[in-house]
């Protein structure tokens, strides 16, 4: 299986990586890149960090009912997950994230794994609203609309099969049966993740800092299409970069190499009709940006941390994670 997810996620990079090298003059890529200005670049990473910085705090927030987390705890283990994910196919780092992090802290494993799958519905349903609504409103983008409105009615569909599934499960006639017995305990371990968001003011919260860690983000993409002469309004900003985001839900190779380039140049040169390759050497200087200083970080903790580089795979290979979880709680 580990073999399988690196070949797949490989070959599905490559084929997006030449997708979009196919139709790219190199020689005016590395030209883009050379004029970047360095004030640019700089705001970039400052951006980049920023958003790290809060979604380390929206994630020590919903980790809050399960025990006593620091914010500097929760950082580390946030920057480790960005470093796993630069080693790991199909971004893998964020289940490694929750298995260390709660075996370190002595959490609940399932409750902590379904702490960072509220994280990621937030953002992707987030993302998918703002992709939809800035598809119908900027200017040659209302083709793409159709696209964000579909894949979250598809997320849609399988939240409520899955809440079906959860009611099924817990109906007072299958509460004896050894299906229900089996999986009635290890649903609502990992249901409990998402504790934080119950109340109007948890969801409030987690909401607001989400948008707010986006809104980092697209001022990161903002700052870099600049420094190497695009010219794109806030909203283009947006829009190019809740695309970006979701890109990186592709099956592909570690750090979501090749499919995080092909989209954002899609959508800033066929879309929004910027020169594709000023765009590529955007991306491409975002990528980058976003997830080199944020692994380096992750790194250095694995070392401060005693955590076990060699051993992040073994870790999250996705039986034996859920396994171990079920078993541990």
């Amino acid at each position: 299986m580990k073999i399988a997810r690196f070949v797949i996620g490989l070959a599905v990079s490559a084929v997006f990586a030449w997708a979009t090298l196919a139709r790219t003059d190199i020689g005016a890529v590395g030209a883009a890149l050379g004029r970047a200005t360095l004030v640019g670049v700089l705001l970039c990473l400052v951006f980049a960090l920023l958003e790290i910085c809060l979604r380390a705090w929206r994630w020590r927030y919903l980790l809050s009912p399960l025990g006593k987390v620091r914010y500097r705890t929760a950082l580390a283990y946030t920057c480790i997950g960005y470093f796993a994910n630069l080693m790991l196919p199909m971004r893998l780092g964020d289940v490694a994230r929750a298995y260390l992090a709660a075996r370190a802290l002595r959490l609940p494993r399932l409750a902590t794994l379904g702490s960072v799958v509220t994280e990621r519905l937030a953002d992707g349903l987030t993302i998918l609203a703002v992709a939809f609504v800035l598809g119908l409103t900027v200017t040659g983008a209302w083709r793409i609309a159709s696209t964000a409105a579909w894949i979250g009615l598809i997320v849609l569909l399988v939240g409520a099969a899955a809440a079906l599934g959860v009611l099924v499960i817990n109906h007072e006639r299958l509460a004896e049966t050894r299906l229900s017995r089996a999986l009635r305990k290890p649903i609502a371990r990992l249901v409990s993740g998402a504790d934080g968001v119950r109340t109007p003011a948890g969801f409030l919260v987690v909401l607001m800092s989400t948008f707010a860690s986006y809104l980092c983000a697209v001022a990161a993409l903002a700052a870099v299409a600049a420094s190497v002469g695009l010219s794109i309004s806030p909203q283009q900003a947006a829009l190019a970069m809740a695309w970006l985001a979701l890109s990186t839900a592709i099956p592909a190779a570690p750090g979501s190499v090749g499919t995080y380039e092909f989209v954002g140049v899609f959508v800033l040169s066929t879309v929004l009709g910027q020169d594709r390759n000023a765009a590529l050497a955007a991306v491409v200087l975002l990528h980058v940006i976003s997830t080199l200083p944020s692994a380096l970080v992750g790194l250095v903790m694995t070392w401060v941390l005693h955590v076990r580089v060699w051993r992040l795979e073994g870790a999250v290979a996705s039986t034996s994670a859920v396994a171990a979880a079920v078993k541990a709680d």
